[in-house]
């Protein structure tokens, strides 16, 4: 069995929908860890990327998500605690998968409302 079979059967569905997790400054712009294009996401749209796409690991266009809401936590812990960064978790649709780790997704669009903020607790 593959590696990306295995990947493939932890995907989390809504009906049909592929569910991930974006993490985004609290101004809904991009985090650009891995280096990214600054790009400014919209809610109840399909947002794509500015550049063309690329299944390249860390050149071109494709928008990271990552698979689990534990990751993304995970990443708002870091980038407070060591960038004193705010951010919010979205869970979001996500388009066609371009690049694919155990941890991250690349895809060509994502898609999240007001409603799918995950809240911090308090």
């Amino acid at each position: 069995m593959s590696k990306t079979k295995k990947i493939r059967r932890s995907i989390r569905r809504y009906g049909n929908k592929v569910i991930d997790y974006k993490v985004l400054h609290f101004n809904l712009t991009s985090v650009g860890l891995l280096g990214t294009t600054k790009m400014q996401y919209r809610f109840d749209v399909w947002n794509r990327p500015l550049e063309p796409l690329s299944d390249h690991p860390r050149k071109g266009g494709g928008l990271w998500v990552v698979r689990k809401k534990s990751d993304a936590k995970q990443i708002r812990k870091y980038l407070f605690s060591k960038h004193h960064i705010v951010v919010r978790i979205f869970a979001c649709q996500i388009g066609e998968i371009i690049y694919e780790t155990s941890y991250r997704v690349k895809t060509d669009g994502v898609f999240f409302t007001r409603e799918d903020e995950i809240k911090k607790r308090r």
